[in-house]
C-alpha cells in the first residue's frame, strides 16, 4: 500500500514538473522567434542584407543541433533545476545584448550565441518527464507538454508586433522577452526538482506499478560512466538511429513548410502575404491536435508503442501533402484543411519519435538521447535552407514536391522497419560485449 503522504507529494511534484517544463519551453519559443518576427526593422535599421539574415538562420540551425548534442550529453549528470534556471538567465542576458546592438557582426553574434544557449532547453526537459512519468503514461503527459512549441510559436509575433506597434522601437522586441524569460528563470529555480529518489520518492515505474517503465529500468545497467552508458545504450542501438532518420525526414518536411509556404504561393500562384502566412496557422492548429491525440492514442489503443503511432500519422501526413498538390488551384479553405492535416502528420510523429528514443535507451539516458536526436534533425532544418532553393533552381518547385514526396515515403519505410526490429528483446539490440564498451 501506498504511503499517502509520499502518494501526495509525488502527485503534487509532478504537477509542478509539467507546469514548470511547458512554461519553460514557451518562454524559450518566445524568445528564440523574437529574432524573425523584428527581422524586417532589423534589416532597414541595421543595415542588414537578406542574404546576411538567410546565411544567419541557416548557421542557426546548425549550432542550434550541435547545442542540443552536446548539452544532452551533460543534462543526464546535472540537476535539471539548476541547468534549466541557468539557461533561462542566459537566454534574458542574450536578448538584452541583441536589443541593445549597434552593429549587424554585433547582432549575428549574438543570435549564434543564442542558438547555443537555446540548444540547451530540451535535454533536461526530457530527462524531467522521463524520470517523473511512466512510459504507459508518458504519451499523454508528453503530448500536453508539446503544445508549448505551438504555444511559444504563436504567441512570439503577437507579443513582438504589439511591443514594436506600441513604442516604435524593435530593441523593445528583445527586451520584453527578456523580462518575461528572467521571470521564468525565478520560477524554475523555485518549482523545478531533480529526480523523484532525490525526495525519498519511489521510482515512477514503481510508484505507477507500470511493468513496461520497470522493464526499462531492469535492462538499464547502473554505475556506468556517462560515455560508457552513451555508447552501449545509446550510439549502438539500431533502433535509435533509424528512429533519428525518421525525425530527419519530418524536419526538413517542417522546415520547408514553415520557411518556404509564403515565398511558393505569394511568388508562384500570385496570393497575397496575409492569405499565404494563414497557412502557417492552420499547420500549426494542425500540429497542436496532432501532439495531442498521438501521445493519448499511442498510450491508450497501442500500449504505449510509440512506433505503430508514427506509421498511422506519417501516412496522415502523406494524405494532407496529397491534398495540397489536388486543391492547390481549386480552394483556399481546401488548402487551408490540407495544411492543418499536414500539421497533424508533422508534430505528431516529431513528438513520438522524442519519445519513442528515450524509451528505447538507458533510463538515465534522455538527455543524452534526444540530444543525438537533436544534433542530426537539426541538420535536416539547415538543409531546408539552401539546398531547396538549388533544387528548385535547378528542376523547379515541382522538383521540390517530388523530393518532399520521396522523404514522405521514406519516413513510412523507416518506420515499418522499427516496428520489425522492436519486435526482437532489447538486450538483443545493443553492444553486450563489455571489452567493447569498457
Amino acid at each position: 500500500m501506498k504511503n499517502a503522504k509520499l502518494d501526495a507529494t509525488y502527485k503534487k511534484l509532478r504537477w509542478q514538473i509539467i507546469l514548470t517544463t511547458f512554461l519553460t519551453y514557451t518562454v524559450m519559443y518566445i524568445s528564440r522567434k523574437a529574432f524573425a518576427a523584428a527581422a524586417p526593422l532589423l534589416m532597414e535599421d541595421l543595415g542588414m542584407t537578406v542574404v546576411q539574415f538567410g546565411a544567419a538562420s541557416s548557421i542557426y540551425y546548425i549550432v542550434y543541433g550541435l547545442s542540443k548534442f552536446s548539452s544532452g550529453l551533460v543534462a543526464d549528470r546535472i540537476n535539471p533545476r539548476t541547468f534549466l534556471g541557468s539557461v533561462l538567465v542566459l537566454v534574458a542576458i542574450i536578448n538584452v545584448g541583441i536589443g541593445m546592438t549597434e552593429s549587424v557582426t554585433m547582432l549575428l553574434s549574438f543570435y549564434c550565441l543564442t542558438a547555443v544557449v537555446q540548444g540547451c532547453g530540451f535535454p533536461p526537459i526530457a530527462k524531467s518527464i522521463s524520470q517523473w512519468y511512466s512510459k504507459s503514461e508518458r504519451g499523454g503527459w508528453y503530448s500536453i507538454w508539446n503544445t508549448s512549441h505551438n504555444l511559444g510559436g504563436a504567441l512570439a509575433p503577437l507579443i513582438a508586433s504589439a511591443v514594436i506597434a506600441s513604442t516604435g522601437n524593435w530593441r523593445y522586441a528583445f527586451y520584453v522577452p527578456a523580462a518575461i524569460t528572467a521571470v521564468q528563470a525565478l520560477i524554475c529555480f523555485w518549482l523545478m526538482r531533480g529526480k523523484p529518489e532525490n525526495y525519498g520518492l519511489q521510482n515512477v515505474g514503481e510508484w505507477k506499478g507500470d511493468a513496461k517503465q520497470i522493464e526499462i529500468n531492469n535492462r538499464s545497467e547502473a554505475g556506468l560512466s556517462m560515455w560508457v552508458m552513451f555508447k552501449r545504450y545509446i550510439l549502438t542501438n539500431p533502433i535509435i538511429w533509424m528512429a533519428i532518420s525518421g525525425d530527419l525526414c519530418i524536419y526538413i518536411i517542417r522546415t520547408v513548410t514553415n520557411d518556404w509556404v509564403s515565398v511558393y504561393f505569394v511568388k508562384e500562384l500570385g496570393w497575397d502575404l496575409v492569405k499565404s502566412n494563414s497557412l502557417v496557422a492552420w499547420f500549426e492548429a494542425g500540429g497542436i491536435i496532432g501532439g495531442l491525440t498521438s501521445g493519448i492514442i499511442s498510450d491508450k489503443l497501442f500500449g504505449a508503442d510509440r512506433w505503430k503511432t508514427i506509421l498511422i500519422y506519417s501516412f496522415v501526413l502523406i494524405a494532407g501533402m496529397a491534398g495540397v498538390a489536388l486543391t492547390v488551384n481549386l480552394s483556399y479553405i481546401m488548402v487551408s484543411g490540407c495544411f492543418f492535416v499536414i500539421g497533424a502528420g508533422i508534430y505528431a510523429p516529431q513528438m513520438l519519435f522524442a519519445l519513442g528514443i528515450i524509451e528505447a535507451s538507458h533510463a538515465d539516458g534522455a538527455g543524452a538521447a534526444t540530444g543525438l536526436k537533436g544534433g542530426v534533425t537539426y541538420i535536416g532544418a539547415a538543409m531546408a535552407g539552401a539546398p531547396i532553393a538549388m533544387i528548385e533552381a535547378a528542376y523547379s518547385w515541382n522538383g521540390v514536391f517530388i523530393i518532399l514526396g520521396c522523404i514522405a515515403v521514406t519516413l513510412i519505410i523507416l518506420t515499418c522497419a522499427i516496428i520489425r526490429l522492436d519486435r526482437k528483446p532489447h538486450k538483443q539490440l545493443n553492444i553486450e560485449d563489455k571489452g567493447l564498451t569498457s
